[in-house]
């Protein structure tokens, strides 16, 4: 009877994993694109290097002179993207957090894997450490309520294995990341834009 109650509690911890741990999304195609909107255009301004595919599925991208990857404007590969995109931000958008953080966030917090949920605008600032204790695996996913501004010169860092495919920012308003400033991870913000400032 002893193993039986084991092996039922071990399928039962294999069968909601959800409830323990944060799960990373689904990218499908959109994990290829650096840069993408649903709606609107793409602009670049200055002398700026990207890494990755630049697209729109409903304008242009425009302004981009250093890029390393495909452009794609409303065709095949920008309407697979945003179907991707609307299957990423619904997982995470229905993840169930395991904390909360203030709307003031960062200057000098270490937080390790989890969801996090911020109920309105968020101001990130300082310093802002992601410690995966020495699990690659770990992800950290931020929902956030409203805008999120991140200040100039924030940080946030990733240590003991931690990994920027596995940090995600939904944000339920405009992104604003001001000069020289390192985020790390997905930014999917919905229904406004994200601005990426000088550095």
């Amino acid at each position: 009877m002893r193993t039986s109650l084991h092996t039922l509690f071990a399928i039962a911890l294999l069968a909601i994993p959800s409830l323990f741990f944060a799960q990373a999304p689904t990218l499908g195609s959109a994990a290829g694109f650096a840069l993408f909107t649903t709606a609107g255009a793409v602009t670049n301004s200055g002398i700026s290097q990207v890494t990755g595919n630049v697209g729109s599925n409903n304008g242009s991208s425009t302004g981009f002179g250093n890029v390393n990857g495909n452009m794609n404007d409303m065709d095949g590969a920008s309407a697979l993207c945003s179907a991707d995109v609307l299957i990423a931000y619904n997982q995470l958008n229905g993840t169930t957090p395991t904390g909360t953080l203030a709307p003031l966030m960062g200057n000098g917090v270490t937080l390790t894997e989890g969801v996090y949920a911020v109920s309105g605008a968020a101001t990130l600032g300082g310093t802002m450490t992601l410690d995966a204790q020495n699990d690659p695996n770990a992800v950290f996913i931020f929902q956030i309520q409203g805008s999120l501004s991140a200040g100039a010169g924030t940080r946030v860092l990733l240590t003991n294995g931690a990994l920027a495919c596995n940090v995600f920012w939904k944000v339920e308003g405009l992104v604003s990341v001001a000069s020289g400033s390192v985020l790390r991870g997905t930014i999917i913000a919905n229904n406004a834009a994200i601005e990426l400032n000088t550095g």
